[in-house]
């Protein structure tokens, strides 16, 4: 792949369609005036060779704009580009992807301008950075090159909740005004830097996945095949995370942009580890995705001695914590942080 275009820059004009490929992992991009379409083993579906075809001609034109705008800002990734709201400037967790947050910008509504920020490294060209520092200085550059003056809210989830308070720190620092940070469902770095910590955050998240899953099936036949299938992916996933946190070169594989998003990733969680927070006094919400979340591996409390005076807000109980900020929990998750705007603006 040469880089034409990665789903990088205005996806306004087809958001579902973006979206719904990011999250499979499904890239496509524009070689010689020709699309191209790389996916993982059985992600493209019928459905979706169907809409790439019906559309190409469509996507080809967009794809080539969005790379003359990409190289103006590379990372910015308009979500929602009107609305008289203050803008959401948001970090994407430890794979980068923008698209996380498009069911989200969807149901905070059309007057809320919300920009997804992508991380270097991302679009298979760049190199990724392992210092949450130093990705934070490049976001707060790019913001600041596209609207150069505040205000800003700025927006982390997941393992970007890091970077996201970073990057305040360093907007504050140059003058701007930053009325909030939104912190969605935030792993603190000690997760990331204690093994046991983190194999308890992944076994608790696997057994709360499995007990939904496994509560939808009709018959206990089939609850019965599912968890022997499960069962046996269990100890590939537990070896393919130990690896991850332990070996330090990175993994092989012939395919370009799998290739460097896992260079991605392993960065990203590189930089997490090494990253130490610093007491920041403006205002922060945490949006954890249930009450249950304050007690799991992800340490949400750890944060509170950066930030003692940081709002905790809470989704419904029910809410798949590891996929909240999509449906069908995204209108929950956008309605307390409705709230939250509601208090600020009081």
């Amino acid at each position: 792949m040469n880089g034409k275009a990665l789903m990088s820059a205005d996806v306004m004009q087809f958001p579902e369609l973006l979206a719904d490929l990011a999250v499979k992992d499904i890239k496509v991009w524009v070689d010689g005036g020709r699309l191209r379409c790389s996916a993982p083993v059985g992600a493209l579906t019928e459905e979706f060779r169907d809409q790439l075809r019906e559309r190409k001609s469509e996507i080809i034109a967009f794809l080539n704009m969005a790379t003359a705008a990409a190289r103006q800002q590379p990372a910015i990734i308009p979500l929602q580009s009107r609305g008289t709201r203050t803008p959401i400037y948001a970090v994407p967790g430890h794979i980068g992807a923008p698209f996380s947050f498009s069911d989200l910008s969807k149901h905070l509504g059309d007057d809320q301008p919300f920009y997804a920020l992508q991380p270097t490294g991302f679009d298979g060209q760049s190199e990724p950075m392992d210092r949450v520092e130093d990705i934070a200085e490049y976001f707060a550059r790019q913001i600041v090159e596209y609207q150069p003056s505040g205000p800003y809210i700025i927006a982390g989830y997941c393992s970007g909740a890091a970077t996201a308070l970073e990057l305040a720190k360093i907007l504050g620092q140059w003058g701007a005004e930053v009325p909030c940070t939104a912190l969605f469902g935030p792993l603190h770095p000690a997760t990331y830097q204690k093994l046991p910590r983190l194999l308890y955050f992944f076994a608790r998240r696997s057994a709360d996945s499995f007990l939904r899953d496994i509560a939808k099936l009709p018959t206990f036949g089939a609850r019965l095949r599912y968890f022997g299938s499960r069962l046996r992916n269990l100890g590939e996933r537990l070896r393919a995370l130990v690896s991850l946190l332990r070996k330090s070169e990175e993994p092989v594989t012939t395919d370009p942009v799998l290739a460097s998003r896992a260079r991605l990733k392993s960065a990203a969680i590189t930089a997490l580890r090494r990253y130490v927070p610093t007491p920041y006094s403006g205002r922060v919400c945490i949006f954890l995705p249930n009450r249950s979340w304050l007690r799991s591996g992800a340490a949400p409390r750890r944060w509170l001695r950066v930030v003692p005076h940081a709002e905790f807000y809470f989704g419904p109980e029910d809410c798949n914590d590891t996929l909240m900020l999509e449906e069908p929990d995204a209108p929950a998750i956008a309605e307390i942080y409705r709230q939250a705007s509601q208090k600020l603006n009081d």
